[in-house]
């Protein structure tokens, strides 16, 4: 694998893990504001794996740290298409440049009240 296919395999992970239950839009909205934060702030891995940034991947005690996608997933094949498209900029953003975002039934972070909420999908409100 090389490091393309390295962060392509996290961002999967990371909209897998994040916002399975989500459908495709809400996958896709998860990985895109990846893409969001990558434009603006940094690397693929560095953003991805940034502590207490995305909790599925680095919050400790979060249980999806330790979920892992099974053989022929078909969400996580889903997950893999779209972060494929996503990583290389063929996919359209569908959070209108969100960097942020959160389940509001879950929980109410300190942040949100700094930004603009700027569209909702499936449970997780979209900030910027």
């Amino acid at each position: 694998m090389d490091w393309d296919g390295y962060n392509q395999f996290l961002l999967a992970l990371v909209m897998w893990r994040e916002a399975r239950g989500e459908g495709p839009e809400g996958m896709k909205a998860v990985g895109c504001v990846v893409r969001n934060r990558v434009h603006n702030f940094g690397s693929w891995s560095t953003i991805i794996t940034a502590k207490w940034q995305f909790s599925s991947l680095t919050a400790p005690g979060d249980a999806m740290l330790v979920q892992w996608p099974v053989f022929q997933d078909l969400q996580f094949l889903e997950a893999m298409a779209l972060a494929g498209g996503i990583y290389n900029n063929s996919i359209v953003d569908n959070t209108n440049g969100a960097t942020h975002y959160f389940n509001p039934s879950v929980v109410l972070p300190k942040w949100a009240a700094t930004m603009t909420k700027v569209v909702a999908i499936g449970h997780h409100d979209f900030y910027k």
